[in-house]
């Protein structure tokens, strides 16, 4: 890589973070501690997910980066965390893997919307509301 383009690479990360134009979408600690739990099922795989977020001139957010974490195979007490980053393709196996990186962070953000949002939020309503009862001899 040319020291030319890494130095507008650079400049342009530090504009977009002085103009709040970058974001990061990230579940890696929401899920990490689960993983290697789900990974030893033999039907299930999943990884968890940060994304990073350019928010374009017209109001939209692009993805610039997907980075895919999960614990190493053989434990990840000595060994530590894998991960990989994926880059937005559009042509031969680099864009198969660009979608399935979206499909793991669509499916990270979709079940920690229904935890936090539905089950969480409803159980702990439930418990308030029970706790309140009880205080107040409702």
């Amino acid at each position: 890589m040319k020291i030319t383009k890494v130095i507008t690479e650079i400049k342009f990360v530090e504009q977009a973070l002085a103009e709040g134009r970058l974001f990061i979408l990230d579940y890696y600690d929401a899920f990490m501690p689960y993983l290697t739990k789900i990974n030893e099922l033999p039907s299930a795989k999943a990884y968890a997910t940060r994304t990073f977020l350019f928010l374009e001139e017209d109001g939209t957010l692009k993805p610039l980066a997907i980075e895919l974490s999960k614990p190493h195979q053989c434990g990840d007490r000595y060994l530590g965390i894998e991960s990989i980053v994926v880059l937005p393709a559009d042509r031969g196996v680099e864009s198969t893997i660009w979608q399935l990186a979206k499909a793991h962070v669509v499916v990270n953000d979709t079940n920690y919307h229904q935890l936090i949002s539905h089950w969480y939020m409803h159980n702990n309503s439930t418990c308030y509301q029970h706790t309140y009862a009880n205080m107040f001899s409702l």
